[in-house]
């Protein structure tokens, strides 16, 4: 049916690969995407061809000089009929331009404006280039990333500009769902520093009753990597019920870590004596069998274990194939390509990209031809209850959302859409989410929402079941394939009481095929898909990514769920939509391609020293510490050479391929020139001669980013007063938005909190809530 976004027309004047990724969603689900290159085309299709063919494929082309006034009518002609305008450029330049946002919602006040920039319309940061290095060198993912060596370490995976496209797409179909409703256009805000906190968020979390991180190691949860004794590498994790205890077994070590009673325990301390074990112990025992061999045994005994593989392996894999997660699209350019293919499957709407990224100003008869603007259809506004004409709501007030997840990585998804507004009710068992044994990352992804404790296989609570899934616009978990529906809560169950519900299901690899009973935890699918050997540079074992899954899948999930109710709200259907923790996991490395022959093209740009991809993407360190340097466009490339004479001399010149052919060169003279001063003397210089470089963060920057004060005012940062920890300090929202209002901040809730008040709502009486409590069916 062409996708959940058929009819939605975007006009896209992205010069980064935030912006591609943004729209590039748009395009894959069935929006006409417009792409507004300059004369001669975007500069980055050649110093990111890979990415270009990826994330532009779909869109239209079409060439116009934005600073002519006559290009620019064009612009706003397009503008006028159209429903989402996305620009990336620094702050103000669109202002500047004729194209700002007070611009062009006078002349289309229907139109949804997105602005992806580096570091926010606001702040100190707001005018320092937006890279992707720059921004984890100032927000302090240089200080977090595990290496090779001591920090800093340059990150390998741009989970900076992921975060800004997810977040940029679900600003923007929020807000195209409130003016589907009221007619009024409005500015989504948001950048790349938003989107590495929206990774970032998951272990940032602090208050006054101490600090909250939970050292690994130290407690009863293995998630590690292990060199086995075939040279391949196997990714265990014990989060599950009992799989702390079942992996003990398989290594004879039943003795030495006595069984957890209650099942329950992934937050119980070690011994000293044991997490000595833990840590030196564990490795030796792997390093006695092949991988084949501990799968064979992990998986009998259902513990989590999940192969590590490198940068583009994982193509071949039946599930991944099953999942339909690879795409053949033939580039004009590199040719022959499979490329990743869009993450969530949609079964009333499904879609699937089949055309390539275009040619420079393919489609110029666009706008050429002077098409006639296309007619918006008019909006006639709502009334909605209880909201005064004029009034601003959050952008999803009135959606109802039922949260049967756990963990991380669903529950996630409705975190995001409660910080828009949505009414959010997490209805978790009695003994609770196993994630509140870690009550940091528990906060992260429950932020919002209402929670409500009961024993679903009680017979006394199929009404309230009934009437929580009548009740909720979206339905939403990531249980093991099968439970939902022995809980009574699956498709079916939601469709046969609310025809038009929207159906989340985001289980770990699949719903079906074969490797749908496996469990999935992060990071352990960032290491199936290859993200862990990018992390860690060439030559090098592989190593946790900071950017993992979990927000990853959370992200795309929040994405689908507002495709599907922007569809619903044109098409009246509701439908089951699919957001495998695997897919969704294969979009963070979908800069990663295949030639037909098996050629990886993309991976491995990172070098063995994580100092960076190339002499002008790279850490140094000066006669003091360390900066980042940022080098691209022809005047940054000048200001380098007056800052650094001799830079450019013979045999190395700035020319595209000469760079790359002399980079170790001109790498050694920057480490030697670099070496001679002090960081601040570096900066100051670098910057006068117009060079983006700073200061990396080196230490862990989580707490003082959570006291920042210019954070909490930007609305990154809140503070609330919890009832035994004193002041909460955690990640806020992460998307601006016009016209507006915002939902408070509001701690994750504690085990059953608003059951009573859940309960009434649904129709039970003081008396059965009672009796309810008595034979333990509720907490």
């Amino acid at each position: 049916m062409g996708g959940p976004l058929k009819g939605i027309t975007v006009i896209d004047t992205s010069r980064s690969t935030a912006g591609w990724r943004m729209t590039q969603l748009f395009a894959d689900y069935g929006a006409d995407v417009l792409w507004i290159e300059p004369p001669g085309g975007d500069p980055g299709r050649a110093e990111h061809a890979i990415e270009h063919a990826v994330f532009n494929r779909g869109k239209q082309s079409v060439e116009l000089d934005l600073d002519e006034a006559s290009d620019r009518d064009v612009l706003h002609r397009l503008l006028a009929s159209a429903d989402l305008f996305v620009e990336t450029g620094r702050p103000g330049e669109a202002d500047a331009r004729g194209f700002g946002w007070a611009d062009v919602h006078k002349a289309a006040p229907r139109l949804v404006y997105c602005s992806i920039s580096g570091f926010g319309i606001d702040g100190l940061w707001r005018d320092i280039p937006g890279h992707e290095a720059l921004v984890h060198a100032l927000v302090g993912t240089t200080g977090e990333q595990g290496g090779m060596r001591p920090a800093p370490i340059f990150q390998g995976l741009p989970f900076a500009s992921i975060g800004a496209a997810y977040l940029g797409a679900v600003g923007a179909l929020a807000a195209v769902y409130r003016r589907n409703i009221d007619g009024r256009g409005r500015r989504v805000e948001t950048s790349l520093l938003d989107g590495a906190l929206a990774y970032l968020m998951m272990l940032w979390g602090d208050s006054d009753k101490g600090p909250t991180a939970h050292v690994p190691g130290t407690f009863r949860l293995v998630a590690r990597t292990f060199l086995c004794s075939d040279g391949e590498y196997l990714g265990v994790h014990t989060g599950a019920v009992g799989a702390f205890d079942r992996l003990m077994q398989v290594l004879g070590l039943e003795e030495q870590f006595a069984v957890d009673p209650s099942q329950t325990g992934m937050g119980t301390m070690l011994t000293d004596a044991q997490a000595a074990l833990m840590q030196d112990g564990f490795p030796k025992i792997f390093e006695e069998r092949p991988r084949a061999e501990w799968m064979r045994q992990l998986r009998a005994a259902d513990v989590c274990a999940v192969e590590v593989l490198r940068p583009g392996q994982v193509f071949d894999e039946p599930q991944v194939r099953h999942n339909e997660m690879v795409v053949e699209i033939d580039d004009p350019v590199l040719g022959p390509l499979e490329q990743v293919a869009p993450p969530a499957k949609f079964s009333v709407t499904p879609a699937r990209p089949t055309h390539a990224a275009p040619r420079v100003g393919e489609h110029q008869p666009v706008v050429d031809t002077q098409t006639p603007a296309r007619e918006l259809p008019e909006v006639e506004p709502e009334v909605e209850p209880g909201v005064e004409p004029g009034e601003d709501v959050p952008l999803l007030d009135g959606v109802r959302v039922l949260d049967l997840g756990a963990f991380y990585a669903g529950p996630y998804t409705s975190r995001l859409l409660a910080d828009l507004g949505a009414d959010v009710v997490k209805l978790e068992p009695t003994a609770g989410d196993p994630l509140r044994g870690l009550s940091l990352v528990f906060r992260s992804a429950q932020a919002g929402k209402r929670a409500i404790a009961a024993d679903l296989k009680d017979p006394e609570l199929a009404a309230a079941r009934e009437q929580l899934l009548r009740w909720a616009d979206v339905v939403q978990h990531n249980m093991r394939p099968g439970a939902a529906e022995r809980l009574g809560v699956g498709y079916d169950d939601a469709r046969s009481l609310r025809s038009d519900v929207v159906y989340l299901y985001a289980p770990g690899w699949g719903s079906t095929g074969p490797d749908s009973g496996r469990q999935s935890f992060a990071p352990k699918m960032s290491g199936y898909v290859g993200a862990s050997f990018e992390v860690a540079g060439r030559f090098n074992p592989p190593l946790f990514p900071v950017g993992n899954e979990d927000p990853g899948n959370g992200l795309v999930g929040a994405v689908a769920t507002l495709m599907a109710l922007v569809c619903r709200q044109r098409t009246g259907q509701g439908q089951y939509i699919e957001n495998s923790q695997l897919n969704a996991t294969m979009a963070h490395v979908a800069h990663i391609v295949r030639r037909p022959g098996g050629e990886a093209l993309g991976a491995e740009r990172l070098d063995p020293m994580q100092l960076g991809f190339s002499a002008f993407e790279r850490l140094y360190q000066t006669s003091d510490s360390w900066l980042c340097l940022v080098a691209n466009s022809e005047a940054e490339l000048q200001g380098l050479a007056d800052a650094v004479p001799g830079l450019f001399e013979a045999p190395a010149t700035r020319g595209r391929e000469d760079r790359i052919e002399h980079d170790d060169l001109l790498t050694i003279r920057l480490e030697n020139a670099f070496a001679t001063e002090s960081t601040d003397e570096w900066v100051a210089r670098l910057d006068a001669a117009g060079v983006p470089a700073v200061v990396p963060k080196v230490e862990r920057n989580a707490l003082a980013f959570l006291r920042d004060p210019e954070q909490q005012r930007l609305g990154r940062v809140a503070h609330v007063r919890h009832a035994s920890d004193g002041i909460v300090r955690e990640i806020d929202q992460l998307i601006r938005v016009t016209g507006a209002g915002r939902a408070p901040h509001r701690v994750a809730p504690e085990l059953g909190e608003h059951t009573d008040a859940i309960l009434r709502e649904v129709g039970y009486s003081t008396d059965q809530i009672e009796s309810l409590r008595e034979r333990g069916a509720i907490r």
